[in-house]
């Protein structure tokens, strides 16, 4: 601790409790408050009348037979209290559930600033709640209007529940995120390895709370065939935001044929180039994401050896560290990539720099460089250009985003590599 960081601590051990509740409050107000703003900036998103078609098909019986539906069953969860205020009018529904969006942001806040401030060891334990608070306010445009933040803020929860000796809240809330949002089912097999590390009935609890929170889908199985969300994603095209729509796009400025257009809700870039490199970019994003959890897994099951020597303590900076692992590369090399994807990452990233001094150095440069592309999103979106074609220097920006997550990813698995390298060193002599 530095002497900057020890009269801090001073001078906020020095106040009473009462004035340190307040200062707190007033510090988590100033990041909260302002982003109701957004409920009443930007146009509608197209989503909102999506959200409401899906609570609508499933009163009818309709959804995900005749009615097509893109998210996971568990994301009508979210829909409903918002549907029930306003089933006819899209704005007084997008307030509702913007509020709602906005309790999760809070929360997320929330959760980093006690940790910071419990940690008292200095302004820099400030760092992710402050790097979280500014991650999400440049995501401001769609925050209200996504339910990202949702799957995310349960996520977070899952990883703080496991490493705080809560297993089954682990793995049921994490559960329940990946049925809102697919993505979180990468972080299972992490956690449950994770659970395992830490012994006793740490692993049957866990997997007792995600068969909880799953069993409800088996359940409806029968009547509501709720995978077939996965073909409305099976035919899309290569999203504006993408690696591979990006260079396509920034090739198109020296010749190359493509074209940037509006398919459902989503900006695509086609072309005879989008059309020959889309299968290869879905091969090479479902190889670098099956990499990152299999790299994720083994690096998790290594580390136990740590912990039996008494070198390795489980705290969830690391373990969002390997929970990046797979969703980097998910997210930078996906065929899709919509500006709220950001979302998932930012939290994670948040709790990496809680251990800045401890974690391997690449994996601290990847939680930076998350936060660096999330900086930069207001940049090229919103815009008219991302409407109706980027021009020539935010596509530069965009490609920039791009690679930075890119150099992220390769951090990542870099950092593993670092800890892997320590477990085989010959354990010390007692």
């Amino acid at each position: 601790m530095t002497s900057a960081d020890r009269s801090w601590s001073a001078i906020w051990s020095a106040r009473s409790p009462a004035a340190r509740t307040t200062a707190a409050a007033f510090l988590l107000a100033i990041v909260t408050l302002p982003v109701l703003s957004r409920q009443y900036l930007g146009r509608t998103a197209g989503e909102i009348p999506v959200f409401m078609g899906g609570v609508e098909a499933l009163m009818a019986g309709r959804l995900y037979a005749e009615h097509v539906f893109e998210y996971p069953p568990y994301a009508l969860i979210w829909f409903l209290a918002p549907y029930a205020w306003a089933p006819d009018d899209a704005e007084r529904f997008r307030f509702a559930f913007g509020l709602q969006i906005w309790l999760f942001d809070a929360a997320i806040k929330a959760v980093l600033l006690w940790r910071g401030i419990r940690a008292n060891h200095g302004f820099p334990d400030l760092i992710p709640f402050l790097a979280y608070s500014l991650g999400s306010a440049a995501l401001g445009h769609v925050l209200l209007m996504k339910y990202d933040a949702v799957p995310a803020a349960l996520s977070l929860a899952g990883v703080l529940a496991v490493c705080g000796g809560r297993p089954f809240l682990g793995g049921a809330v994490t559960a329940l995120a990946a049925g809102s949002k697919a993505y979180p089912a990468l972080f299972i097999p992490i956690l449950a390895v994770v659970a395992l590390r830490q012994g006793g009935d740490q692993p049957r609890r866990f997997a007792l709370g995600v068969v909880v929170a799953t069993t409800p889908l088996l359940l409806i199985a029968p009547w509501l065939p709720w995978w077939n969300f996965a073909s409305f994603h099976g035919v899309r095209g290569l999203e504006v935001g993408s690696l591979a729509a990006s260079i396509v796009w920034a090739l198109h400025f020296f010749g190359a044929n493509a074209s940037w257009s509006l398919i459902g809700t989503s900006n695509e870039v086609g072309g005879p180039l989008a059309d020959q490199l889309l299968a290869p970019a879905r091969a090479f994003w479902v190889a670098a994401t099956v990499t990152g959890v299999v790299v994720a897994v083994t690096t998790a099951l290594r580390q136990a050896r740590l912990k039996a020597i008494g070198g390795y303590t489980t705290t969830p900076a690391a373990v969002a560290a390997l929970l990046l692992l797979p969703l980097v590369p998910f997210v930078a090399t996906n065929t899709v990539f919509s500006p709220q994807f950001h979302l998932w990452l930012i939290p994670l990233a948040a709790l990496v720099l809680e251990r800045r001094d401890s974690l391997p150095r690449p994996a601290v440069r990847a939680a930076w460089a998350i936060f660096v592309a999330t900086m930069i999103v207001p940049t090229f979106y919103p815009s008219r250009e991302y409407t109706l074609g980027l021009g020539l220097w935010r596509t530069v920006v965009l490609v920039m985003r791009n690679s930075l997550l890119l150099y992220a990813a390769v951090s990542l698995f870099q950092a593993a590599q670092l800890v892997r390298t320590a477990l085989q060193r010959p354990a010390p002599d007692h």
